[in-house]
């Protein structure tokens, strides 16, 4: 009877071409070499990913590396269940291909001879990819004769409002001068008075001093 077996090719990172045949329950990847692929790699963490065989195919899950997981470009944000030709990537440099074929020792290899209940995986099933063509642009309307309608009237609006604004902004500024002034004219007498120039030359001429 055929039965389907699971690899790991590596693509790029420290031994490419290298295929890491998947025949355990569980396979621990990382740059540990207690763990079932090791992979000697400063972004690939001591234990950075494993796999679980489900029915049909082994699901792919991160275990808090640092640099992260990816399938097909997009961090792994939970489980997922891998389907042959995905590429896994750890870190940024190490990537390889998850592929899947019959056993070496498997009798029958064509599709004619397997057994009529035999159904394939939908994980195995490879998905075609379906073509999706770009939106039109937008066409520019032409006006020809004629003012296209718009807001007019928030328009108008806010022509009225610019020079409401205006005035109270001068409104603050002369506000602000004249806070200036008293504050120059307040500090002047305190100083005039504190230093009694009363009876000092030219100011003798408007008070009087006895």
């Amino acid at each position: 009877m055929a039965a389907y077996s699971f690899q790991l090719v590596m693509q790029t990172g420290p031994n490419p071409g290298r295929v890491y045949e998947l025949q355990q329950e569980e396979v621990y990847i990382g740059r540990d070499v207690n763990n079932d692929v090791v992979i000697n790699d400063a972004e690939v963490s001591r234990k950075h990913a494993r796999l679980i065989l489900r029915s049909g195919g082994y699901v792919l899950e991160d275990i808090g590396s640092t640099n992260g997981t990816f399938v097909n470009g997009e961090r792994l944000m939970g489980p997922h269940m891998l389907r042959p030709g995905e590429t896994i990537t750890l870190g940024e440099k190490v990537r390889m291909a998850f592929e899947s074929g019959f056993d070496a020792d498997a009798t029958v290899v064509a599709e004619a001879a397997q057994p009529p209940s035999y159904v394939p995986s939908p994980s195995l099933v490879a998905r075609p990819e379906t073509y999706t063509p770009p939106a039109p642009a937008p066409q520019r309307q032409v006006y020809t004769g004629q003012v296209p309608a718009g807001p007019a009237e928030p328009y108008m609006e806010a022509m009225e409002e610019e020079p409401v604004r205006d005035r109270r902004l001068l409104i603050y500024i002369g506000c602000g001068a004249l806070v200036v002034l008293l504050c120059i004219v307040v500090t002047s007498a305190f100083i005039f008075d504190y230093l009694n120039l009363y009876c000092t030359p030219p100011f003798d001429a408007l008070f009087y001093c006895p």
